[in-house]
């Protein structure tokens, strides 16, 4: 049986790569995505020609042609000696997450002294970042936040890292943004494949549909030629989101043009940001092997439907 792609790649892919900064760039990839005042908006990683890391906002009139700021976003913090305590200046991964009508970054920061943690900022112009809190422990990245409280609570899907058990999908709840609890597994690496017996990790916040919460997220499995990262979906439940109601067994995307082929990680397709348009559509925007910020589309319902069935 031939097998039909669910999502299709923008023809004119990349919709951001190093050569369209402002300033000499290695590589410009994992972007966020929203709407924001009328123009679809990408916060992506950015790495210049010193191999720092930046956070970038850059913006479309039409979510395809992106002009980036002049300048990278700045973080604040009441306590900024605190706070670079456990960011050190890098900053990376950006997620956009509309909760509540306001608008919150999550991100991986790290730290030379603690590794990899998760940050969470929150913006009203996508020029200065101001932290709100480091929630959960070290080791743990991949954050992102449901639109919306869920039974009074605020709700964040994470993923701890591989070497402290994790590589699954985790969920925390918080009345506060700094305190979280009643972590537990969601969902499981290899759990609907051997396309993600590596990892898994939560890719762009979820979507609300009627069929559930719709999570687009990224799997990854190892082969002789290295670790290949692809892209998948899974249904939540609406009330109680540690709850799976369908997910695909296949991958939604896997690495197959040049650009996600070659760059800084060979074979990437890294999703962390999704679009739900007025008629149905879906604009998912995924770094390409750790170089090139990227777009696929696809139908709501035809990506719903994988989930129960392909």
């Amino acid at each position: 049986m031939a097998w039909k792609p669910i999502l299709k790649r923008y023809e004119n892919n990349p919709v951001l790569s190093p050569k369209d900064m402002p300033v000499p760039s290695f590589a410009v990839y994992n972007c966020g995505a929203a709407k924001f005042k009328g123009k679809y908006l990408l916060l992506t990683r950015t790495e210049i020609s010193d191999r720092r890391h930046y956070i970038w906002a850059a913006f479309s009139d039409d979510g395809c042609t992106f002009k980036p700021n002049p300048k990278p976003v700045e973080f604040t913090a009441k306590n900024m000696k605190h706070y670079l305590e456990y960011a050190d200046y890098s900053f990376y991964d950006p997620r956009v997450n509309i909760v509540e009508g306001e608008y919150y970054v999550t991100y991986a920061a790290s730290s030379n002294y603690h590794g990899c943690r998760i940050g969470i900022a929150r913006t009203k112009d996508f020029k200065t970042l101001e932290h709100v809190s480091f929630p959960l422990h070290i080791s743990n990245r991949n954050a992102v936040l449901f639109p919306e409280k869920i039974g009074g609570e605020y709700v964040m899907l994470h993923r701890p890292e591989n070497n402290d058990g994790g590589g699954d999908i985790w969920i925390a709840y918080s009345s506060d943004f700094e305190y979280w609890g009643k972590v537990k597994c969601v969902a499981k690496r290899a759990g609907s494949g051997r396309w993600e017996w590596g990892k898994i990790g939560p890719g762009a916040p979820p979507i609300k549909t009627k069929e559930g919460w719709l999570l687009i997220y990224h799997g990854t499995y190892s082969t002789c030629q290295g670790t290949n990262y692809c892209m998948g979906a899974m249904l939540l439940d609406l009330k109680d989101p540690s709850k799976i109601v369908a997910r695909c067994r296949s991958a939604l995307l896997r690495p197959e043009a040049s650009y996600e082929f070659m760059g800084q990680v060979p074979n990437v397709v890294f999703p962390c940001g999704a679009i739900l348009e007025d008629n149905g559509e879906v604009k998912i925007y995924y770094g390409a092997a750790d170089n090139f910020a990227c777009l696929a589309t696809g139908n709501v319902k035809d990506i719903i439907k994988a989930c129960r069935e392909l």
